[in-house]
């Protein structure tokens, strides 16, 4: 899929948002049935189809083809229009079968190595904020919650949300990730998410390992403007979230196995 999406994107003017880049994709898969298109993820998030466009527009940030910025708008950059032109004449469709939650070449077919549809993101090449952000969406997904990234409810953006199902009004978990930002509004927003949803309220804070600091930072703010959350929020630093994923993740699929339908 990197290919025809690198020849949308260059086709649109150099950039696409996301929902056009992956309707366009699609045309180049003519085989593709309306059952094909309406297989879903194991999460039941996405279908795999836009699963794994996002997946190739990854690769194509990784290698340098597209600009990872800004979110929601699909860039590419003057390498990836270079390395377009050189490699689309040999290009040409192949298609793949979901079986058993993995997606592998049909027989007959030279393809590369299968993938899964639901991989672990290549998260170490991301910033901080970016990085834990995706720890979270991948934690609420482990233990069975619908986590969504950039959660948007007027006035605030919420980083990482946890709903009980997809069109829960309510999360139930709010998180706001701390990177050299603004701590204050980071609390408002967390006081927000309190006073309008009653959600449980988590301040992640990078850079600062040690757990006695970070609470010598926000220990003055609330016991002063945002007293009402001192008994409900919950302070940890990255660290604590990087060994919490690492040992969930080594027992995802006995976890999901032991979680209710």
């Amino acid at each position: 899929m990197r290919l025809p999406l690198l020849r949308v994107i260059a086709e649109g003017g150099g950039e696409l948002h996301t929902q056009e880049a992956v309707a366009s994709v699609e045309a180049f898969f003519p085989e593709l049935t309306e059952e094909d298109k309406q297989q879903r993820t194991r999460s039941g998030n996405e279908s795999i189809f836009v699963n794994l466009v996002r997946w190739a527009r990854h690769d194509l940030v990784k290698q340098g083809y597209l600009y990872r910025e800004p979110r929601g708008l699909w860039r590419i950059t003057p390498e990836g229009r270079t390395y377009l032109e050189k490699r689309w004449p040999e290009w040409q469709p192949r298609y793949s079968t979901y079986e058993s939650g993995v997606v592998t070449p049909k027989a007959g077919v030279i393809g590369e190595e299968p993938r899964g549809v639901e991989p672990e993101l290549e998260i170490t090449a991301l910033r901080p904020h970016e990085r834990l952000k995706e720890l979270l969406r991948q934690l609420g997904d482990i233990i069975g919650h619908h986590p969504e990234v950039e959660f948007r409810a007027t006035p605030y953006i919420y980083d990482v949300v946890w709903k009980a199902f997809p069109q829960a009004s309510r999360p139930g978990f709010v998180f706001e990730v701390q990177d050299r930002g603004n701590l204050i509004e980071a609390l408002a927003k967390l006081q927000h998410a309190k006073d309008t949803w009653g959600s449980r309220l988590f301040l992640i804070v990078t850079g600062e390992h040690d757990r006695r600091r970070i609470e010598q930072l926000v220990a003055p703010l609330l016991t002063g403007t945002f007293h009402r959350l001192a008994r409900d929020l919950v302070v940890l630093n990255s660290e604590q979230i990087e060994k919490l994923y690492e040992s969930l993740s080594q027992n995802r699929d006995l976890i999901r196995k032991l979680l209710p339908e």
